[in-house]
């Protein structure tokens, strides 16, 4: 018997198959977060970071929050203050953040953090552009 689904899966796979035009169709990197590890990206922002597909990232944050796992240390500060205002003061805001690839090198990023509901579950939408 397998084991039964968390509910944020469930809701992830739901906003998934909503934004799946933007998500499949966008030249930017998109991560969609509710929590760790419940995220999930497309597979721009898996290129983006060297990885073959969006569940290979995603699978990093099983066992490692996602800002160790993917965003370089100068920037965690930053990541974090931009999430909290988008989920506390539901404000998008645009911030410089440096990612870690798969092979251990970094790159720069313009990524812009939006406020999302959906079925009354409060997330973050993110589009990442290299810079």
């Amino acid at each position: 018997m397998a084991p039964e689904q968390h509910p944020h899966e469930r809701l992830l796979q739901e906003v998934q198959k909503e934004l799946a035009q933007i998500l499949e169709g966008s030249s930017q990197g998109i991560y969609v977060y509710l929590d760790d590890p419940h995220w999930i990206c497309n597979q721009r922002m898996a290129t983006l970071l060297g990885y073959a597909s969006p569940a290979e990232v995603v699978a990093l944050t099983a066992q490692t929050p996602l800002l160790d796992a993917l965003v370089a240390p100068a920037s965690h500060n930053t990541v974090v203050d931009a999430y909290m205002k988008t989920i506390n003061d539901k404000l998008a805001s645009v911030v410089r953040v440096t990612w870690k690839k798969k092979d251990g090198a970094t790159f720069q990023s313009q990524t812009v953090f939006v406020p999302f509901s959906f079925k009354g579950t409060a997330m973050t939408l993110h589009f990442i552009a290299p810079s």
